[in-house]
């Protein structure tokens, strides 16, 4: 459901199954991912004393719940009876509904045709993972972050079958459950393995005592590096990068990184061989590791202070546009300079509370400004220390300023008379390649 909710952001190989099928334009089918579009299962609750980047460890909702139990439940009448209570129980009814309307169609068109075939590569696969001491590795694993989890607590690997060749995204894994398309074309198993690890990765990060992630934390707030930030809020996915890695490595030998966003993987490769020595070792995450991690970002991404296609990796976006949809303003920044990690927004510009956020947020401060210039800027100058200095500023014209507040948080201040000359604006960045301190200024044709 959620595959078909998101028009393939989740599970994108088994969209594409679907949308060949029959039942792409079948219409009840298309009521039934309505009527689900619709549900509210999220309700979303907070662990309290995590630091502020350890979403995973810290961030929970009532739809996870639904996650792990689905793993645990034998039929779909099973799966009903123990989710009772999670959701208000008219909802908890709707939702089943829903369930129940497709099972009938999930059935005809992958269970009934692929069933015996992804029996047959589980058995494979659980054969291997006993072959090669999956469970030992999984032990280095926690051991190297001081993981509290417990050892008779398995871990449930979930695999959904996907009729195709190639997985190309895994959901996030929840508790103690990993999930992951079963594919059913041939794949190498260690190809399974590497996703596993790197998931289990996660979790056992995620699941270090709370004073091992308060004292990680602060280690990386001691440090006069000026990626600190940067280092610390992509830590876990980095780590679960070269884990993954490294495990794939024992199985087949050394191969390419290829695994996700391009930014990513050159930190993974990049922290690699560290990583590699603490595990060989069998030493723990230690404050001498954080210390080497952000030497490595500094010596792998020389000028990310300054190049906008760092820049925009993690990026707060206040804009005061009212005709276009602001959710589609990153879309354009994708195309045009860079696939996030992370962005959040927000509207309108003249707004405190928003204002603070900003001023507050870590990384890059993305403002675009299409209306009301002069009073807004005026706004902003009220707000902004640095916009001080820079006087006499056409604001008649279209311009991007660029510069560093005095913590070295970057601003790209964009001053547009219509949110058409955006898309303009991020190829004259691009062009542009970085922030030049002694010309932070660009006005526009």
């Amino acid at each position: 459901m959620e595959t078909l909710r998101t028009n393939g952001f989740y599970g994108p190989t088994l969209y594409e199954y679907y949308k060949k099928s029959q039942f792409s334009d079948d219409e009840n089918l298309k009521n039934i991912v309505t009527q689900y579009s619709k549900l509210n299962i999220k309700y979303s609750y907070e662990f309290g004393g995590y630091p502020k980047y350890r979403y995973m460890a810290k961030g929970r909702s009532t739809r996870d719940l639904f996650y792990i139990l689905s793993a645990k439940s034998e039929t779909l009448s099973e799966f009903k009876q123990i989710t009772v209570g999670i959701i208000p129980y008219y909802q908890h009814r709707e939702l089943f509904e829903v369930f129940e309307a497709i099972e009938p169609i999930y059935d005809e068109l992958i269970w009934n045709q692929y069933l015996n075939i992804a029996e047959k590569r589980l058995h494979e696969l659980e054969e291997y993972a006993k072959q090669i001491n999956l469970s030992g590795k999984l032990r280095r694993v926690a051991d190297f972050f001081n993981s509290s989890w417990p050892e008779d607590i398995p871990l449930i690997v979930s695999f959904t079958i996907v009729p195709g060749e190639k997985i190309k995204l895994i959901p996030p894994p929840q508790g103690n459950v990993i999930f992951c398309g079963l594919l059913t074309e041939p794949v190498d198993n260690y190809t399974y393995i590497g996703k596993v690890v790197h998931e289990f990765a996660h979790r056992a990060f995620a699941e270090q005592p709370l004073t091992l992630h308060q004292q990680i934390d602060q280690w990386f707030l001691e440090s006069e590096s000026p990626h600190k930030y940067m280092v610390n809020f992509m830590f876990n996915e980095a780590l679960g990068g070269a884990i993954g890695h490294k495990i794939s490595d024992e199985l087949t030998g050394p191969h390419e990184f290829t695994y996700g966003q391009s930014f990513m993987r050159d930190y993974d490769e990049a922290i690699y061989p560290l990583v590699v020595s603490y595990l060989d070792e069998g030493k723990p995450i230690d404050s001498p590791f954080i210390a080497q991690s952000l030497k490595i970002y500094e010596e792998t991404f020389p000028n990310a202070l300054y190049e906008y296609h760092y820049l925009l990796q993690v990026y707060y976006l206040l804009t005061d546009v009212e005709d276009y949809p602001i959710h589609q303003l990153p879309s354009v920044i994708i195309k045009n300079i860079s696939s996030p990690l992370m962005y959040e927004f927000g509207a309108p510009i003249m707004d405190d509370e928003n204002m603070s956020k900003l001023i507050a947020y870590d990384f890059t401060k993305l403002l675009i400004i299409t209306k009301d210039n002069e009073s807004t800027f005026n706004y902003l100058k009220s707000k902004i220390a640095e916009l001080k200095r820079f006087k006499d500023l056409d604001l008649e014209s279209d311009f991007i300023l660029s510069f560093h507040d005095a913590d070295g948080k970057a601003y790209i201040i964009m001053n547009l008379h219509s949110i058409e000359r955006f898309e303009s604006a991020l190829k004259r960045l691009k062009a542009q390649k970085m922030i030049a301190s002694e010309n932070p200024l660009i006005y526009l044709d």
